[in-house]
């Protein structure tokens, strides 16, 4: 049954995307037996101020374009593996996506409650944990493809293996086995990125990264929607049964084989250094702690939220899987080309300022996701979220890029695939117990709880990054200008 909650006033610049978000679900839900609770009209001054953000949102973007050129002239000054990297990118987001939006909805057609799917999350979550810090330092030590490829490998044995399997206890022990591997091959990517790139070109690699990313994403997600529609006729079933939602999955394995393709064209010169040697040279302890604790902090917010946005649209708002499919399209298109007005904003705000403040700017939007009224609104104020937050890969925020950059330049060269093991593991790890908190509310019924809870927590957490990084920032610009004269 479908909950009647109260509705709330709209934010001024909902409109931006309304205009979509309910065409698409108009056209989604036909005549689907649980069809979402559209809510009260949308005041004309909110449609209004939105359609006026969205032409300023435009005017900027065909601005950003006109300097086109520039991107391009970074694009080809990249080295052979900064290029693959970039080519793999889409393959990983599109198959991620396509994953992480159907996968639970499969759970819950196959007739497991919502609390089963919290537990497989904080399972996956915690073994992915688990993995990233011996990943980060095997990286380190032995080079970032070879790491790379083996992980990948199991990925894929355990994502199939996800697909085919159907009992519960099985279910959460390859749960873990596929976090377990995740985690092998998710610390690869920023330090190999930064890696290959010059200090001055690895604001638009990252961002160009970013983009392609979630542009990938929004086309998962949309192919998600369509997948059960279209595989679920050809099988005889309902688009909403388990039997179409499995045949969509195992449309994720190809996908996967094709992105580990530009991995394995990388020519890596990694000189290998023995344990001793990688243990004197740690030195950022102070730096890779506060960045752990910012993981932290982010990840246990993310975890009561972001790996249910799809069930919560489906069990709560009523939504269809196709409805769900445009919703975190649309998210994703608008993240995309915002990632690429990132180099814009850090010239005029600088790194950590732009991380915080968009950072922060976004927790209303992600609380006010868990009190929407209906699918539209829900659907609104779920891409601003995205746009300024981000959620689990791919879905990430416009400043995510950023973030990422930043964090793999404050610490030492042989430092950073332990970093970036250390952040995914303090990251992973809260996930899972923020996963784990969420499944006791969201099998009650008491959706708003975890979003409330999660916005406290990554105001929290955005500010203390402001406070201690502003000034490693400052210092940074300091030796900068100082090395320069």
């Amino acid at each position: 049954m479908i909950s009647r909650r109260r509705p709330w006033p709209l934010a001024p610049g909902a409109g931006i995307v309304a205009t979509l978000a309910h065409a698409a679900i108009a056209w989604a839900n036909g005549d689907h037996a649980h069809g979402p609770d559209a809510g009260p009209p949308v005041p004309l001054v909110v449609w209004l101020v939105g359609i006026g953000l969205a032409v300023v949102v435009a005017l900027v973007v065909v601005r950003q374009a006109r300097h086109g050129g520039e991107y391009l002239r970074r694009i080809q000054g990249f080295s052979r593996n900064a290029r693959l990297l970039l080519i793999r990118t889409p393959f990983s987001g599109l198959s991620v996506s396509i994953w992480r939006l159907l996968f639970y909805l499969y759970l819950l057609a196959k007739g497991h409650d919502t609390l089963f799917v919290a537990q497989l999350a904080s399972i996956n979550w915690i073994a992915h944990g688990l993995a990233v810090i011996p990943a980060g330092i095997l990286s380190d030590l032995f080079g970032r493809r070879r790491m790379f490829l083996v992980s990948y490998s199991g990925n894929i044995l355990g994502t199939a293996a996800l697909i085919v399997v159907g009992d519960p206890t099985a279910l959460l022990v390859l749960a873990a086995v596929q976090g377990l591997f995740e985690g092998g091959h998710a610390i690869v990517g920023p330090p190999f990125m930064v890696e290959q790139s010059r200090p001055d070109e690895r604001v638009h690699l990252f961002s160009i990264g970013g983009f392609l990313t979630v542009g990938a994403a929004s086309l998962g997600n949309l192919l998600a929607g369509l997948l059960p529609l279209v595989l679920g006729p050809l099988l005889g079933l309902g688009p909403e049964q388990a039997g179409a939602l499995r045949a969509s999955l195992v449309v994720v394995l190809p996908i996967m084989l094709l992105s580990a393709i530009p991995i394995y064209m990388i020519d890596e010169r990694w000189q290998a250094i023995d344990i001793r040697r990688w243990w004197k040279t740690l030195e950022s302890y102070g730096t890779i702690g506060m960045l752990a604790l910012t993981e932290g902090g982010a990840g246990l917010a993310l975890g009561m939220t972001a790996p249910f946005f799809n069930v919560y649209f489906a069990r709560e708002l009523g939504a269809s899987t196709a409805a769900i499919g445009l919703i975190f399209g649309a998210g994703s298109i608008v993240t995309a080309f915002a990632t690429l007005l990132a180099p814009v904003v850090v010239r005029r705000l600088g790194r950590v300022r732009t991380v915080a403040f968009l950072k922060l700017l976004g927790v209303p939007f992600l609380v006010l996701i868990g009190l929407a009224p209906g699918v539209v609104t829900a659907g609104i104020v779920y891409v601003a979220a995205i746009i300024l937050i981000g959620g689990a890969f791919p879905s990430k925020g416009l400043t995510d890029p950023v973030y990422s950059l930043f964090s793999m330049e404050i610490v030492k060269d042989r430092e950073r695939g332990t970093t970036n093991g250390v952040m995914h593991a303090f990251s992973e790890f809260p996930m899972g117990v923020g996963a784990w908190i969420a499944g006791p509310f969201m099998a009650a019924g008491n959706w708003a709880m975890p979003y409330w809870l999660a916005g406290a927590v990554y105001a929290l957490t955005f500010v203390a990054f402001y406070l201690y990084f502003a000034r490693v920032e400052s210092a940074r610009a300091v030796v900068t200008q100082s090395v320069s004269a």
